[in-house]
């Protein structure tokens, strides 16, 4: 009788010990999260306000990754830019699938990066001090490496 308690408290804690640890899709996105800390990206867990087609009403999308790169020092007269993988009426398109509030010059390694994730990423904001990309952290290394040259080459907008 002894042993059998004695098995049954080791089984309790296990059991404990095993529901405390991370799940393996969270261990993914703290891997994710510290490869882009290796790029000296910012990553910060928020919501974004994302504008419907008509620009009329925005919804928020919460539980978004947010990864930021900071300028060295901040623009004067820099207008924010925000760009969407989905058409808004009054917005320009940059390249297939993106639009942006306003027109800017975008390489073509840029424009094909941002083709290839537009299921990905879900908005990207270039503002004075910073650019943010927000994104749902659905991917590999891969995803981060290309996000990383994304945010270095609207680093270089001014």
């Amino acid at each position: 009788m002894t042993a059998l308690i004695v098995v049954f408290i080791t089984l309790s804690l296990m059991g404990s010990a095993l529901w405390i640890m991370p799940s393996k899709r969270e261990r993914e996105k703290m891997a994710l999260r510290m490869l882009a800390r290796k790029h000296n990206i910012t990553v910060q867990l928020t919501s974004v306000d994302l504008p419907d087609k008509w620009d009329k009403m925005t919804t928020k999308e919460s539980n978004v990754c947010a990864y930021h790169k900071y300028r060295e020092k901040t623009l004067k007269d820099f207008a924010e830019i925000k760009l969407y993988p989905y058409e808004v009426w009054k917005y320009e398109s940059i390249c297939k699938g993106w639009f942006a509030s306003q027109p800017f010059a975008l390489s073509e390694e840029t424009a094909k990066l941002l083709e290839k994730h537009h299921e990905v990423f879900v908005a990207i904001e270039v503002t004075p001090s910073n650019v943010s990309l927000f994104w749902r952290e659905k991917g590999d290394d891969s995803v981060v490496e290309d996000a990383n040259a994304i945010l270095n080459a609207l680093l270089q907008l001014r």
